[in-house]
């Protein structure tokens, strides 16, 4: 996976090259990080197995109206092994089958993976998003107790999180894994976003 943000899209910057002195600065501390990468370990049955698996089954739910599905990409079937909350890092595929729960990475690294393979462009994309503060309470405190990082909790209103953007017809779509629906829908527009080819 490439380190370099993409040039393709026109979003803001992660980090303004320039800033005049009294250009607004976000609330919040911008991610400077690549988006989250699965490991593969070196001869390991495992990782190739999950990988394999995966993949197979995305194949198995196949379905007529699958191809032309812009909003969920027929991923719903991840829902029913995967479940969103907190996971440790680092994370390898070989850590997937036994994982209680994955977070907003390993979602959106599992849904690259297949949507790839399927033969879409696929391209990781870094949010920042608003939350109220009664969720971000509640999720800082699951976290903690799952003794993970929250890192991902930027402050009690803007959390850090990891999506798509996919190629496809007529344009592309930015899309979630782990709320399986575009970004925008039912939600406020992201406060800041960075997109990262693979």
């Amino acid at each position: 996976m490439s380190t370099e943000p993409s040039a393709a899209i026109s979003m803001p910057p992660a980090v303004p090259a320039a800033d005049p002195p009294w250009a607004p600065r976000p609330p919040f501390r911008v991610p400077t990080r690549p988006p989250a990468a699965l490991t593969t370990h070196q001869d390991c049955a495992a990782c190739a197995d999950t990988r394999s698996w995966l993949l197979a089954r995305d194949r198995a739910e196949a379905t007529p109206g699958r191809a032309t599905d812009a909003t969920t990409f027929g991923l719903g079937w991840l829902f029913r092994h995967l479940r969103w909350g907190p996971n440790r890092w680092p994370f390898a595929w070989c850590d997937l089958p036994d994982a209680t729960h994955v977070d907003c990475g390993v979602l959106a690294c599992v849904a690259a993976l297949v949507l790839a393979e399927r033969g879409l462009r696929v391209e990781r994309v870094q949010l920042v998003e608003r939350a109220a503060a009664e969720e971000t309470a509640l999720w800082r405190a699951r976290w903690r107790a799952a003794r993970c990082s929250d890192d991902w909790l930027l402050t009690d209103h803007a959390v850090y999180h990891e999506v798509l953007l996919v190629a496809g017809e007529p344009g592309p779509v930015l899309f979630d894994p782990t709320e399986l629906r575009q970004v925008g829908q039912g939600r406020d527009r992201p406060l800041w976003m960075r997109q990262w080819a693979l």
